[in-house]
């Protein structure tokens, strides 16, 4: 046998080998939202126990299992540098949705993990610089259960929630939308559909594009959702987490091209 086809033969073998070695390798569950935009709803959410604001701060990590139908359970923290913010961090990581583990394709049970920053300073420049608006205290309590419920489960829907009473959902992205400089270069208009849920903290989570536009507009739209707040959807009185889903269109006028403003 020629060394050419020698060679080729065992060049064969390595990459059916890897490929094997490919395919049986389990993928690790993954937030339906994305690491990166989880990332910031967690940082979105959190709120730093007052008690602990003046101690170091550090990293809390939360251990747990994934199921094959992506829900997760048996939150746990083995070492935490304060118990507040133990609890604020269960707290955090129970609000993530999960697609689950994947082992040759096939979902399957993981026991997985989830690390939260707290840093003291970070948080109070970042609350000095852009004060959240925090709703008014609830009627209600809020569920202990961790469902999620869909509109028509509810006895009241979760709406917007503006300080001033003058304002509504159209004057908010009126005032606030910023048209993306690449979908004003490229004129790309249109509806972005949001997908999400209203926490019983009244801000959104999970947040997933059902309807993409591109162009910098899914990002923008992320940002305004984001900012929301809303009070809570209530069932059987009790405050509870709510899946909603939010439209938010860019057009552009008809005297524009490029930059003919009337955005």
């Amino acid at each position: 046998m020629s060394f050419i086809k020698k060679t080729s033969i065992f060049i064969t073998l390595i990459i059916t080998f890897l490929g094997i070695n490919v395919n049986a390798q389990t993928k690790a569950p993954e937030p339906k939202s994305g690491f990166a935009l989880t990332k910031k709803i967690i940082q979105n959410h959190l709120i730093y126990p007052h008690e602990a604001l003046d101690k170091k701060g550090g990293k809390i990590t939360v251990y747990y299992t994934v199921d094959n139908n992506g829900i997760a359970s048996n939150y746990n923290v083995k070492d935490a540098f304060d118990e507040q913010c133990a609890a604020e961090a269960i707290r955090l990581v129970k609000m993530i949705e999960w697609n689950p583990a994947l082992k040759d394709g096939k979902p399957v049970q993981y026991d997985d993990d989830y690390t939260v920053d707290f840093s003291p300073k970070s948080y109070k420049k970042a609350e000095e610089k852009n004060p959240r608006l925090m709703l008014p205290e609830q009627s209600y309590p809020a569920q202990k259960s961790n469902n999620i419920y869909d509109l028509e489960e509810l006895h009241q829907a979760p709406k917007p929630y503006f300080a001033n009473p003058e304002v509504n959902m159209a004057a908010y992205m009126r005032n606030n939308l910023q048209f993306p400089d690449q979908a004003k270069q490229f004129e790309i208009q249109g509806t972005v559909k949001l997908n999400f849920v209203v926490e019983t903290d009244g801000r959104a989570s999970n947040i997933i594009v059902e309807n993409s536009v591109g162009g910098g507009c899914d990002n923008e739209a992320i940002r305004l959702i984001q900012n929301l707040v809303w009070t809570p959807g209530i069932k059987n009185d009790s405050l509870v987490r709510t899946r909603t889903t939010q439209d938010i269109t860019f057009q552009i006028g008809e005297r524009n091209f490029h930059d003919g403003n009337s955005y």
